[in-house]
């Protein structure tokens, strides 16, 4: 079986078969579930079919979840395909080493090595999917760090933008209007009380006025 990357993670393709004994004893401890056991296997295969090896440690360290190391396991499994054979067996290799490296938080390798897989086999669905999958967990992470990049939230938050600022443009007129209004009342008020002023003044001006006589200014004729 292959990852298939989503909601549910599938187990790797199983190790490979050989007839070195190491190999077939590693096999045995992965198969009961004893993958620290298994690679310690695989490690000592190594030197007579190192790229066996180093594939099936891949499988072990990625079912230990030391996806780092597998990734590397992987790489280290890669050969020149010679023939049809060779080239399945790369082909998987590819795939559990992408798959690796997007566990291990290398996602750009990851997709770059899938996107390989799927140009090698354009009818590799697994592959196809997987990338699928990585390219849109991406664009919703861009989203949610870049917000303002969202066309249909870029125009919500004009309108509002909008909307705000005509709310402070009227508030603003309304306090200058109260304001003239305030200024208006006060110098009508002061107006109100300068007449008054004057009109007191004036009165009272008038009662001061000397009260005089008719006649008392006639000149006397003398002839």
């Amino acid at each position: 079986m292959r990852i298939i990357l989503g909601f549910i993670l599938i187990v790797l393709t199983s190790p490979v078969f050989a007839q070195n004994s190491v190999l077939r004893q590693g096999n045995k401890a992965y198969d009961e579930g004893k993958f620290g056991q298994a690679f310690e296997f695989y490690e000592k295969a190594a030197a007579k079919t190192p790229q066996k090896a180093a594939y099936n440690s891949g499988t072990a360290l990625y079912r230990l979840k030391d996806y780092g190391a597998a990734a590397q396991a992987f790489e280290q499994a890669l050969q020149e395909p010679k023939n049809k054979k060779q080239a399945e067996f790369n082909q998987n290799v590819l795939y559990n080493f992408g798959n690796s490296a997007y566990k291990a938080g290398d996602k750009e390798t990851a997709k770059q090595v899938m996107r390989t897989v799927i140009l090698n086999n354009l009818k590799d669905n697994d592959a196809k999917q997987n990338l699928q999958f990585m390219l849109k967990e991406e664009q919703s992470q861009n989203q949610c760090d870049n917000p303002n990049e969202n066309p249909e939230q870029n125009k919500n938050n004009q309108n509002q933008q909008n909307q705000n600022q005509e709310k402070q443009n009227q508030e603003k007129q309304d306090q200058q209007q109260d304001k003239q209004n305030q200024q208006q009342k006060e110098k009508d008020s002061s107006a109100k009380e300068e007449a008054a002023s004057v009109l007191q003044m004036a009165r009272e001006h008038k009662q001061n006025l000397p009260q005089t006589k008719m006649g008392s200014n006639q000149i006397e004729k003398d002839w």
